[in-house]
């Protein structure tokens, strides 16, 4: 697998949810990373390339990195190279080695982007130049179906492009067990970048609104980027937590505390983070775009308009107001999980792609 792993965001939890269910499964797996960790995996089974991080989520790696994996490869005997796309340049020229290389398979992580604003507008600079790459690949694996119809417009055969949606750690990301003390305060939760595409600035500016109409609320929040300043202006009562990026595997123990996850994103489709809440029971609010309007029925969540701070407050509202209501649909929310977004179904559908790409 060519990925990067430990940055906080979803390309590399997924990357590491393959990574250790193929590991279970009796897989020999090889990470060829410019990260400095890799878990679940030993120290020989870990090779890195040089690379300078441009930021979390994508590096500019050293112009013999495809020659290095070709020759891993090769020593290695490895039978499928299994790219994350979108997460370093190697991604780029890899293809261009395929005749030293064995077949070609890439996960395209990065979501569609419309509109006329800067961040849009960089969101679809990368979308085409990942696709153009995309195109000298032996398989595609999407993470979202509402990607498909633009690769399928983009030249791309219906027989080498496969979706095959996130997964969940289900056992990990959980209901909580045990009862809990009602305070009379309703939390609402937000993981992910603080970043425009993501609607951390909707997020603020609704709860700013509704928390001056309801002080019975809190609002908690998991993750770092480039809008952590308007944290500073949101409400200065102490009902705004903001935990910074923590470990993947105590985030469950946040949502298990909470009452409703909310992510107003603007750019994106099946958000892992939105899933992981989901799993632990808790109802969503996030929206209407992408694969979320097939993900959350009325019954399991509030989708609202893009870019509408004013549709956020009044989904806040709804479900401040009715507890029972909460719950029914955090129930709902964990069903669905468990039957449809475990990454026990996920693996098995990923090694359908390997064999494919190797016969």
């Amino acid at each position: 697998m060519v990925s990067k792993f430990g940055a906080p965001d979803g390309l590399c939890i997924r990357a590491n949810a393959v990574l250790s269910g193929l590991v279970s499964r009796g897989h020999e797996v090889h990470a060829l990373t410019q990260s400095k960790t890799v878990e679940g995996l030993p120290e020989d089974h870990i090779h890195r390339f040089r690379a300078i991080q441009l930021n979390p989520h994508f590096s500019l790696d050293s112009i013999s990195s495809p020659k290095l994996i070709a020759e891993l490869c090769h020593k290695h005997d490895i039978r499928v190279l299994h790219i994350q796309m979108n997460s370093g340049s190697t991604e780029f020229f890899l293809p261009y080695y395929k005749k030293s290389l064995p077949p070609l398979v890439v996960t395209y992580h990065l979501a569609y982007a419309a509109g006329g604003s800067l961040y849009t507008t960089l969101f679809g600079i990368a979308w085409k130049a990942s696709l153009f790459a995309s195109k000298k690949y032996d398989e595609v694996i999407l993470v979202d179906p509402s990607q498909k119809p633009y690769f399928e417009r983009s030249g791309f055969s219906r027989e080498n492009l496969t979706v095959i949606r996130n997964g969940v750690d289900t056992t990990l990301f959980r209901p909580n067990s045990s009862a809990q003390i009602d305070d009379g305060i309703v939390d609402f939760v937000y993981v992910g970048r603080l970043s425009y595409d993501k609607g951390v600035h909707l997020l603020l500016e609704a709860y700013q609104k509704y928390h001056h109409e309801n002080p019975n609320t809190r609002l908690t929040i998991i993750g770092d980027g480039m809008l952590k300043h308007q944290l500073d202006d949101c409400v200065n009562d102490g009902s705004l937590r903001w935990l910074g990026v923590i470990d993947h595997d105590k985030i469950p123990a946040v949502l298990q505390r909470m009452d409703a996850f909310v992510i107003p994103q603007n750019i994106g489709g099946l958000g892992l983070s939105v899933m992981e809440a989901m799993s632990c029971g808790l109802p969503v609010i996030t929206t209407a775009i992408g694969e979320t309007i097939k993900l959350l029925g009325d019954d399991e969540g509030v989708l609202v308009e893009p870019d509408n701070a004013d549709a956020v407050i009044d989904a806040m509202r709804l479900l401040s107001e009715d507890k029972k209501l909460r719950r029914s649909m955090g129930m709902r929310c964990r069903k669905k999980v468990e039957e449809q977004y475990s990454w026990h179904n996920q693996i098995g559908l990923i090694e359908d792609v390997y064999k494919r790409a190797i016969e």
